[in-house]
């Protein structure tokens, strides 16, 4: 689970929270937190750990710290990256958090918008050319419909706030249009790692997703991503040739 929200509100519902901390809390990549606060879990489902090593009978923590040799500097950064994003006020820290929230969902849902007029041209989209009560356009209107139409893998209101996954163009998608018509054949999850390869030989990384046959790029969104990153994706992704 992913989605960081509000963690110290509902912690005494969770049993198991596990989560990587590179992406959305900033930190340097090769930390990740586990958070169990019942003592018949951690002695149950987590008492062995698939590798082990020093500390394995030492308690809950040492049985999961000492796996070997590693370099422990991205963990011991996650107290300072905590510190950034609290600033040792919570009013600051909760109006900050949410404004970044709320700017990786618009940029999210830009993202899909420059995707989805590159890749499916000839789709008319609700919110399309109309804007909201407070002048807001297209951008924020999106998530209408671009689930029924099969352009997300599901509505936009049912992703995390700031991941999706997209329909690519229907020559490198493959699977089903619209009510059923036949667009190409089923992909597999081979045609889904050369079109990542493609990408990353032309310096783009992105996941691509086989889901019932269709590929989809899982493109995710920070406040530092912009337009530009996702026009190039999109422009890439058409210079792709379907073997």
């Amino acid at each position: 689970n992913n989605n960081n929200n509000d963690n110290n509100n509902n912690n005494r519902y969770v049993d198991i929270y596990l989560t990587n901390c590179h992406k959305w809390f900033s930190a340097p990549r090769g930390a990740a937190v586990m958070f169990c606060n019942n003592p018949r879990i951690r002695d149950t489902i987590l008492a062995q750990p698939a590798v082990i090593s020093h500390g394995v009978d030492d308690g809950f923590a040492s049985r999961f710290m000492w796996d070997g040799c590693r370099d422990y500097s991205a963990q011991l950064s996650l107290p300072f990256v905590l510190d950034y994003w609290t600033n040792n006020n919570t009013a600051t820290s909760s109006a900050t958090l949410e404004m970044v929230r709320a700017e990786m969902e618009r940029n999210l849902k830009e993202g899909v918008r420059i995707l989805i007029s590159h890749w499916h041209p000839g789709v008319v989209l609700c919110g399309d050319d109309e804007e909201d009560d407070e002048g807001d356009d297209e951008v924020l209107m999106l998530a209408d419909n671009v689930g029924e139409v099969g352009l997300t893998l599901v509505p936009l209101e049912m992703h995390a706030p700031q991941m999706a996954l997209v329909r690519l163009p229907n020559h490198v998608s493959g699977g089903e249009g619209k009510g059923g018509s036949k667009l190409s054949e089923r992909r597999t999850s081979t045609d889904a790692k050369r079109l990542q390869d493609f990408l990353y030989g032309h310096n783009v990384e992105v996941p691509i997703k086989c889901v019932r046959g269709v590929l989809y790029a899982r493109v995710s969104c920070h406040v530092y991503n912009s337009a530009e990153e996702f026009e190039r994706l999109a422009r890439v992704v058409l210079e792709y040739s379907s073997p």
